[in-house]
C-alpha cells in the first residue's frame, strides 16, 4: 500500500504518529515521500487543525525530507472559524489546493498553488492525463465570484451546523457533541432501534439528504443551499422518524 493513512483524534495526527509513519529504508518498502494534511478534516468532523500543530508536522516532515501538501477541500471555513489568514495556514506547505465547489458553492473547479516549478510540472501531467480543456473561463467565473462572495458566509453554515446539532442532541437515541461541532460537518451516532441507513432513506423521503457512514453513524454537512428554515425541517423529520 503506497499510501500510509496516521490515526489522530478528529482527524488530526500528530508529530509521533507522522514519524512512527514514516516507512524504513529498503527495498522492501514504498519510500515515504509527502505528508498531506486535510483542512478542515472531513471524517474528523470538520475540525480545524490548530496552526501550531500543523507548523509542528510540517517541521518534522522537513526534518525527514518530506514534501508538504494541503488539502484545502474547507479552507476557507477554517479561515472564517478561526479568524486565521489563508495565507497562514498554506505558508508552511510546499503546495497547497483549494476546492471552490463544498462550502463556497461553485458549481466545479478548484485550483492549486506551489511553486514555479511545481506549477509548471502539474499543468505538464494535467495535460499528459487528458487534463486539457477549451473556454475555461466560465467555470473560472464561478470560482472567482465564490471567493468574492461566498466566504464570509460560511459562517452561516457553521451557525446551521450548530444548530443541527444542538437538534439532534435533543432527540432519544441521538449522541452528538454540539460542542464539537467548529464548522459545517455534523456526525452523529444512533443507539436506538433504527440505524443508519434505514434513517437516512427515511430522511431522503422527506426531502433531507444526509449520509450513512457506517451502521450507526450518520454524516450531515451545511451550505450554501441550506438555510435555517432547512434545518428545522431536517430535524422536524428526524423527530418525527425517531419519535
Amino acid at each position: 500500500m503506497n499510501v500510509r493513512p496516521l490515526d489522530g483524534a478528529r482527524g488530526q495526527f500528530d508529530v509521533d504518529a507522522l514519524e512512527a509513519g514514516i516507512r524504513p529504508d529498503g527495498r522492501h518498502f514504498p519510500r515515504s515521500r509527502l505528508v498531506w494534511v486535510e483542512q478542515t478534516s472531513n471524517l474528523g468532523g470538520g475540525s480545524i487543525w490548530p496552526l501550531e500543530r500543523v507548523q509542528t508536522v510540517t517541521d518534522a516532515a522537513r526534518r525527514h525530507r518530506l514534501a508538504t501538501h494541503l488539502d484545502g477541500a474547507r479552507l476557507m471555513n477554517a479561515v472564517v472559524a478561526s479568524g486565521i489568514a489563508a495565507r497562514e495556514w498554506a505558508a508552511p506547505f510546499d503546495s497547497a489546493w483549494i476546492d471552490f465547489t463544498k462550502g463556497l458553492g461553485a458549481p466545479v473547479g478548484a485550483a492549486l498553488a506551489g511553486s514555479g516549478a511545481f506549477i509548471a510540472e502539474a499543468w505538464r501531467l494535467k495535460q499528459q492525463m487528458g487534463g486539457a480543456m477549451r473556454q475555461a473561463g466560465i467555470i473560472a467565473a464561478g470560482g472567482v465570484y465564490a471567493l468574492r462572495h461566498h466566504v464570509k458566509r460560511l459562517a452561516e453554515d457553521h451557525a446551521n451546523a450548530r444548530r443541527l446539532a444542538e437538534g439532534l442532541a435533543a432527540l432519544t437515541g441521538v449522541v452528538v457533541d454540539p460542542a464539537a461541532v467548529e464548522t459545517n460537518i455534523v456526525f452523529f451516532e444512533l443507539t436506538g432501534r433504527v440505524d443508519a441507513d434505514t434513517l437516512v432513506q427515511r430522511l431522503l423521503e422527506r426531502g433531507v439528504r444526509m449520509g450513512a457512514m457506517g451502521p450507526r453513524t450518520i454524516r450531515a454537512v451545511t451550505h450554501l443551499d441550506v438555510g435555517a428554515d432547512g434545518i428545522e425541517g431536517a430535524l422536524a423529520a428526524a423527530r418525527a422518524i425517531l419519535g
